[in-house]
């Protein structure tokens, strides 16, 4: 009876595959790394999000900092924002992505970063100035006085 189990665990061992199911190989995946292997163009980013709305402008795909996903920005009436899109392009994901230990909110972090304004570029030769010019702080209102 003893060498029947020894038995029965050796063909157990040897006849079971060495991955775990639900990592095993599909036809037509890759194994290691993902990102190593998958890509997502900026062109085909922009046909899964045309499908969606033909107006959206895709500016630029990076992978995101949580793995299986990239992270698509884009453009849509003058102002920039982010959606993920999976690695196997089956799934668009919109929402926040919050980093569990520092609590961070990584989708609003970027997306405040991207329509950030360059202060610098905004011309303040017609200006009307309140305070020292020279201050280092400025604040910069805009109003449209009709």
């Amino acid at each position: 009876m003893r060498n029947l189990a020894v038995a029965g665990f050796l063909v157990f061992m040897f006849l079971v595959p060495a991955r775990a199911f639900g990592f095993a190989e599909k036809s037509g995946a890759c194994s290691g790394d993902c990102r190593s292997c998958h890509t997502l163009k900026p062109s085909e980013a922009q046909n899964i999000l045309s499908s969606f709305n033909p107006n959206l402008k895709v500016v630029s795909v990076e992978k995101a900092g949580v793995g299986g996903l990239w992270q698509v920005t884009f453009e849509f009436g003058g102002k920039k924002n982010i959606v993920y899109v999976d690695f196997e392009k089956k799934h668009l994901i919109q929402g926040t992505v919050i980093d569990i230990k520092t609590k961070e909110n990584i989708t609003e972090t970027r997306v405040s970063d991207l329509n950030k304004v360059d202060v610098s570029k905004i011309p303040l030769k017609d200006a009307l100035v309140l305070g020292n010019p020279k201050a280092p702080l400025k604040v910069i209102v805009f109003d449209d006085p009709v």
